[in-house]
């Protein structure tokens, strides 16, 4: 660990996680390390947060476990939420007319599909992918046509997924049919196959959350420890004072992060904790 990071450290008093290839391993399970390392921020008044393509919903057992509960971003940054007051932040919508236009789109490509509300999500059948996220998430979805689910719902995002071994890059191609919207790509570390776009409004991009929950948290960003894995939690690690890239990341993550600790399946969070906080 180079000294400046830690002398970096004694500033820091805000910690972003993100959930998947992150706090959870390979398997969706939470090492039994992270439970005394995140306990350590706490004793050093370091404020603890989630940053995630998640939910709320599918994230609040690990917060619960963990004990993060400040105020944190979901859906890749359309969601801020603060769970000691129950209160939303911010929320923005993926307009209806978009979310139907890309969902048309992925269908005809053959791509995977899931809708997310504020409480649930959605699937029109279910297959072998959908089962293995529902697993992660430890929710499970509803069926239904996500179609329908568009017209009478407000979504927050849509998740698309592809097997890149079978189908090649068919979200870049997508991507490129919708530049007014975000597609945040993400992976399950378990099906290297496989990855996952989530899609939301082009007005919920991760800087402008990052900025509101610095002003929320009355912290600067120099003040800022963020973890992630997958290429939607690179604009994080750059904009915070330290950026910690897990060793499952793949090489442009790591490129961005100021240092890259061991794999989740290592339990990578709480060694970087505690190299930095207990060196």
């Amino acid at each position: 660990m180079p000294s400046h990071l830690i002398n970096a450290a004694n500033d820091i008093r805000l910690a972003f996680f993100d959930i998947d290839g992150t706090l959870l391993d390979s398997h969706g399970q939470l090492r039994p390390a992270l439970f005394p390392a995140i306990n350590l921020l706490k004793t050093r008044g370091i404020k603890t947060a989630i940053a995630s393509g998640r939910p709320y919903f599918a994230a609040r057992f690990l917060m619960d476990e963990l004990g993060i509960q400040d105020a944190s971003m979901f859906y890749t940054g359309a969601h801020i939420y603060d769970p000691q007051t129950r209160h939303t932040l911010l929320n923005i919508l993926l307009k209806s007319d978009d979310a139907q236009a890309v969902l048309a789109a992925a269908t005809v490509m053959g791509l995977y599909v899931e809708a997310y509300t504020d409480s649930a999500f959605y699937i029109s059948q279910p297959t072998e992918i959908s089962k293995v996220h529902a697993e992660h998430l430890r929710i499970n979805p509803i069926l239904d046509s996500v179609a329908a689910v568009i017209n009478r719902s407000d979504i927050a995002k849509l998740l698309l997924g592809v097997n890149r071994a079978q189908q090649g890059d068919l979200l870049s191609v997508l991507e490129a049919q919708f530049p007014n919207l975000i597609f945040a790509r993400a992976y399950l570390t378990a099906y290297p196959d496989w990855q996952f776009a989530s899609v939301i409004s082009s007005a919920a991009s991760k800087q402008r959350a990052f900025e509101y929950l610095l002003q929320y948290h009355k912290v600067q960003a120099h003040q800022v420890i963020s973890f992630g894995d997958a290429e939607s939690d690179m604009d994080f690690l750059r904009m915070a004072g330290i950026g910690i890239a897990m060793g499952n990341a793949n090489p442009d993550v790591q490129s961005v992060a100021d240092w890259v600790t061991q794999t989740a399946d290592n339990a990578g969070v709480a060694y970087a904790i505690n190299q930095l906080f207990n060196p």
